[in-house]
């Protein structure tokens, strides 16, 4: 292990043994910290065989009969009497589930009963619980209390290591760079390897992946230092403002605790320096990772967690679903990080979409993984059923045809490591413009069900599944009813929609309402999908100038009310959105970002200005130099 641990440049300390820092006696009556309350029926015996410490201890006969020790620590041992009579007992902590023990011996002593996992530093509540039975050698239910010992963990073992600005790569201990960033070798200020990198590009970013309970970063702060951001794990986002007077290698970020598990930061350069810089450059030298071992393990909560969790500022964005954007022009992750910038929060979501023809740029991995391969947020990928132009069909698919093919997108995703990815699979079949359009409602739903089971075999863990119909008017099935479409909750983990503000657009909030209420609409399908007990999400969204007479032009009013109809559905299985930036002709015009050019029609000064408004992160915080 040592000869391990060296190779990877790891120094792994002893482990510190955990130190007793209180002994609560069977007298301890009470109910502060270090004493026992007794409920139910016990007797003391003083002086009594077995021996004990403090020639004392309590028992009881009664079932239901419990002692209860506070302590505050990290571990703890119960200690006894088993004997001839001992009957069965249960220990829990902190009101958790219990263990159950035995107390018999054909002949008496004083014992260790039970020994604690460690904890969580802190508090803490043990009862021993007599619950009237007993094995079939024992003659009675007795339960004898003798002591316990609390125990600290007061210097846990702490290794860490060093991941170099030059440890390039997607795994672990390694950094990816998007974007811009020039190496700067034997640059002043001098850092440990004489190596740092620098980028002066709004949106350019690094990300590092490790394993460990904590992270350190340093970087450089100069006179041409500009304003950073740096997240952890997709979590709220710390502004870090690397401007100086003179030049000197620095500590920008240092994590909270964290669980001794993977994670994933991000450094973003955001292209804003404060008024005394002259530039917006953001310098990265190295990371360093500490592990404390062992973590602290607490017991398991009393209760399962609710189905869905309540609304949380946990993601990248500070927003209480996940939010993104497809990257335009460029699906890839400068596109993608540059619009999130623009809006004042980062992105958690990238909407790609693969090449649809042929089977290769479907299923194997192609740019829609590969451009964003060390990307910190999670890929919503719109999938076709089967390439175009190639003589595929749904009524092929549904007979199986294609399974191999998916079983390679499944492990794709493993190789890629984009398993936690939201699959939009065959999406919009309710209209008439894919060539997977459901003509036949039957035939796409059973293709659906085997694409869905051959990726289920192999993606490992699954991805989220969505289901996504265009909103409004169906052309497809000829019912124009959707659910007919919908392939079953056994195949569906969300189910999603596309919403422009568009045939037909809302001029008011009461048609805004009343257009989400109908069949097809966003409300509409939200109930049906909480009704099924599955996640909902928006994978495309925005204002439709494009569409002429039949779109509501630069609306900030839409904006809004899409923002509001999220946030009130927030916590309860609203997953995500994405909203769909597009300003080329003869598309649906919906640009909050891009200026007007040759290759971009359509700019909406009004939803921009809305749409920052209501995305930007409030839970930004600020560290000075």
């Amino acid at each position: 292990m040592a000869a391990v641990a060296a190779a990877f440049g790891v120094v792994l300390p002893a482990q510190a043994a955990p130190v007793l820092t209180a002994t609560i006696e069977d007298t301890a009556i009470g109910t502060g910290p270090n004493q026992v309350t007794y409920s139910g029926s016990w007797t003391l015996c003083g002086g009594c065989a077995p021996v004990t410490p403090n020639n004392s201890f309590r028992y009881s006969t009664t079932g239901g009969a419990s002692a209860t020790i506070r302590f505050t620590g990290t571990q703890f041992r119960l200690y006894g009497i088993r004997e001839h009579s001992g009957g069965l007992a249960t220990v829990s902590i902190d009101g958790s589930s219990s263990t159950t023990i035995d107390t018999f011996r054909f002949t008496s002593e004083s014992a260790l009963l039970y020994e604690s996992p460690v904890l969580g530093n802190g508090p803490h509540t043990a009862t021993l619980t007599n619950i009237g039975q007993h094995n079939p050698s024992s003659n009675a239910t007795v339960i004898g209390f003798d002591r316990v010992e609390a125990l600290t963990d007061t210097a846990p073992a702490v290794a860490t290591r060093t991941i170099e600005d030059n440890a390039i790569g997607t795994g672990p201990d390694q950094i990816t760079y998007t974007g811009t960033w020039l190496a700067c070798g034997g640059c002043v200020p001098a850092s440990p390897n004489n190596s740092f990198r620098y980028s002066s590009a709004g949106g350019a970013s690094a990300t590092i992946r490790f394993t460990g309970t904590q992270i350190n970063v340093y970087g450089i702060k100069e006179r041409h230092g500009g304003i950073a951001s740096i997240s952890i794990d997709f979590g709220l986002t710390t502004t870090i403002d690397t401007y100086a007077p003179t030049s000197s290698v620095a500590l920008l970020f240092s994590s909270a605790n964290l669980g001794n598990s993977s994670h994933i930061v991000q450094i973003l350069n955001t292209g804003h320096r404060n008024p005394a810089s002259d530039n917006t450059v953001t310098g990265f030298d190295r990371a360093v990772i500490a592990t404390t071992s062992p973590p602290p393990v607490d017991p398991p909560p009393v209760d399962p967690p609710p189905v869905d969790p309540p609304p949380t500022s946990g993601n990248r964005s500070g927003l209480p679903w996940l939010s993104g954007v497809n990257g335009d022009p460029l699906l890839n992750p400068a596109s993608v990080d540059q619009f999130c910038a623009s809006r004042g929060s980062l992105c958690d979501l990238a909407h790609v979409y693969v090449a649809r023809n042929s089977w290769g740029s479907i299923v194997q991995p192609s740019f829609a993984q590969q451009n964003f391969a060390g990307w910190p947020g999670r890929l919503l990928i719109s999938v076709p059923p089967f390439p175009e132009n190639t003589g595929s069909s749904l009524a092929a698919c549904a007979a199986g045809d294609y399974d191999s093919y998916w079983r390679t997108f499944g492990n794709t995703l493993n190789s890629t490591g984009r398993q936690n990815s939201i699959i939009r699979l065959g999406w919009q079949a309710n209209g008439n413009w894919f060539q997977w359009s459901a003509y036949n409602a039957a035939s796409y739903v059973n293709c659906w069900r085997r694409i869905a089971t051959a990726i289920r075999a192999t993606a490992n863990p699954d991805p989220v599944l969505d289901w996504t119909i265009n909103a409004h008017y169906s052309q497809f099935p000829p019912s124009h009813n959707p659910l007919e479409l919908y392939p079953g909750d056994a195949y569906v983990d969300s189910v999603g929609i596309d919403a422009y503000d568009h045939y037909p657009p809302s001029p008011n909030l009461a048609a805004f309402n009343s257009q989400a209420s109908a069949v097809g609409g966003i409300t509409w399908l939200y109930d049906f999908a909480r009704a099924h007990g599955k996640q909902f999400g928006i994978g495309e969204w925005g204002v439709a100038p494009g569409s002429g007479a039949y779109g509501g032009g630069d609306s900030a009013n839409f904006i809004q009310w899409m923002h509001d109809w999220m946030a009130a559905r927030a916590g309860q299985g609203f997953l995500y959105e994405a909203y769909f930036n597009n300003c080329e002709a003869g598309n649906v015009g919906s640009n909050l970002f891009r200026p007007l050019s040759g290759d971009c029609t359509y700019r909406n000064t009004n939803a921009a200005g809305r749409y920052a408004a209501l995305w930007r992160n409030p839970a930004t915080t600020v560290a000075q130099p």
